[in-house]
């Protein structure tokens, strides 16, 4: 079974890819520019060199068709109201406007690196936090959790004169730390996928959205609670996490509605258009599985693996 949740997790990554319809560099934003790259500031001028291979960049110019900054421990306790300023930031981000209604797509180039944080899970905390109609690409040369790398989104659109609102920002922030620890904690865990979580924290967010356009009220805790239960317990998720896990969301659930996003048409539209793609996704994949020929499987994935590795070596 973990073989299969490994699978499923690498037949979703090449789906978010292929779905792709704009290319890094086929088109530049008149507003935005060229794209922005974001480089870890602990970064060595080696590693610089392998980020910007991985990106694709090692032969343009910056400049002209990039931009670059870099991304220190300072940023991290500005943006995240939290951290060490002292921090080694390794991850870095390349971010290509896209045109309005794209919605929000997250590939990680070096999943090998990025220990902790999904691409899903990247996408959801940026949706929470107000970015929009972005593709966002993310590397490290050397094993990180990741949790940081939303600091580069941040500050490169802050350098874009996109001033996003600090209380998404870390609401986006609490929402990704507890999706990462709850997949986390149920790793080794046959019954539990992330890829689900995430759709049901998505869920939760549009029906306490959804609340507040009915009824002019944010949800009372009761009313939380019987959203998180229902939600739960249709993504079959209720046997699953703990009690304490359920509380964080619930907690969670509450101070993402403190937010202006409850009342934001931009973010209705963008998480709607990020869950639905998931969601399709997911459910593809549920039937695919179903029929597959797991006497392949092993082979199929030794070759998945080689490829990986090949690929950033």
């Amino acid at each position: 079974m973990k073989l299969f949740k490994k699978l499923t997790a690498v037949i979703l990554t090449f789906s978010l890819l292929l779905t792709s319809s704009i290319v890094a560099f086929a088109e530049v934003d008149e507003l935005w520019g060229v794209p922005f790259l974001a480089y870890g500031a602990s970064l060595t001028e080696s590693q610089r060199d392998r980020i910007l291979e991985i990106f694709g960049l090692d032969d343009l110019e910056e400049g002209v068709h990039f931009d670059a900054i870099y991304v220190d421990g300072n940023d991290l306790v500005y943006f995240l109201g939290q951290g060490n300023p002292n921090a080694s930031m390794l991850s870095s981000v390349l971010i290509t406007r896209r045109p309005a209604g794209s919605g929000v797509e997250v590939n990680i180039l070096t999943p090998d690196y990025i220990t902790r944080v999904t691409a899903t899970q990247y996408a959801t905390a940026m949706i929470t936090a107000g970015v929009t109609d972005a593709l966002v690409e993310v590397a490290a040369p050397s094993a990180v959790t990741g949790e940081a790398a939303l600091t580069g989104i941040y500050k490169a659109f802050a350098e874009r004169g996109v001033e996003l609102d600090e209380d998404r920002m870390l609401v986006a922030q609490e929402q990704l730390q507890l999706t990462a620890s709850i997949a986390s904690d149920h790793a080794d865990n046959d019954d539990f996928d992330s890829y689900v979580l995430d759709q049901a924290v998505i869920e939760i967010q549009s029906e306490l959205a959804d609340h507040y356009q009915q009824t002019g009220e944010l949800a009372t805790p009761e009313e939380i609670q019987e959203i998180i239960a229902d939600i739960l317990e249709n993504n079959n998720l209720d046997d699953i996490l703990t009690a304490d896990q359920i509380n964080r969301l619930r907690g969670f659930a509450g101070n993402f509605q403190l937010t202006d996003a409850i009342n934001s048409q931009d973010f209705r539209d963008q998480l709607n258009n990020f869950g639905n793609q998931l969601g399709n996704i997911i459910g593809d994949l549920n039937i695919s599985l179903d029929n597959i020929d797991r006497g392949a499987i092993a082979t199929w994935w030794d070759n998945v693996v080689n490829w990986f590795r090949n690929l950033f070596n």
